[in-house]
């Protein structure tokens, strides 16, 4: 079902989780394009296989996960170095806000609820980004894979409990995760959270969207006009 609006959904929430990539920044073209000419100068081509995979992982497991997937020479630190040089300019100068975040951010703080974003970013790409974006005041807490630990990623909910703890909730069944990839909003729903799926072209495609919208407790197609 459609996201009510925020006034109404109050009445049954107190925290909003969102992820970042592709649910309210415009970016998941940039790491697409980071992955295809990461590999292309290697010889090797993106599958929809590996771009699922990856999506989920942070920094550290997708640079191990690649390294062994391709049989890399290069170390995983190395491999993270090279993806970091090549996106640090996108988040730090070019990355905007899709279309609507930033009106439906802000009219969640005034509605009182309490903002957290999870996100498999690093922090040193996430906080400049939403900060440059003129919307990093508005949340209470981000919170990284990272901060989490090695091994983790979003299918698991521990990251999206870790964001509503930090952000003062207690109950899952009171916040709301948005999210654009499917096994995100699985392991969100498994946590015990509400979930929107928030439609993106290269997070979710029609025939995920499909499958998603009918598994989350809300959709929307965009934040445009949602507030």
């Amino acid at each position: 079902m459609s996201i009510p609006p925020l006034k109404e959904l109050r009445k049954t929430a107190d925290i909003l989780i969102f992820d970042l990539d592709g649910t309210i920044l415009d970016s998941l073209n940039v790491w697409n394009q980071v992955d295809i000419d990461f590999l292309g100068k290697r010889g090797f081509e993106v599958t929809p296989e590996y771009t699922e995979t990856i999506t989920k992982l942070c920094v550290r497991d997708g640079a191990d996960y690649t390294k062994k997937l391709f049989g890399l020479t290069e170390s995983p630190e190395e491999i993270m170095q090279e993806w970091n040089d090549m996106v640090e300019e996108y988040y730090r100068e070019h990355i905007l806000l899709k279309d609507g975040a930033e009106e439906y951010l802000i009219r969640a703080h005034k509605e009182g609820f309490r903002l957290a974003a999870a996100t498999a970013l690093d922090r040193a790409h996430a906080e400049p980004c939403l900060a440059r974006c003129g919307v990093l005041e508005l949340f209470d807490t981000v919170i990284t894979l990272d901060d989490i630990g090695t091994r983790a990623d979003k299918s698991d909910p521990a990251i999206y409990i870790r964001a509503m703890e930090e952000a003062g909730g207690t109950d899952p069944g009171r916040a709301v995760v948005f999210e654009d990839v499917p096994m995100c909003i699985d392991g969100a729903r498994a946590g015990g959270f509400m979930t929107c799926a928030v439609y993106d072209a290269i997070g979710i495609g029609q025939n995920d969207w499909d499958y998603v919208s009918a598994r989350s407790t809300f959709a929307m197609r965009s934040m445009v006009d949602q507030a």
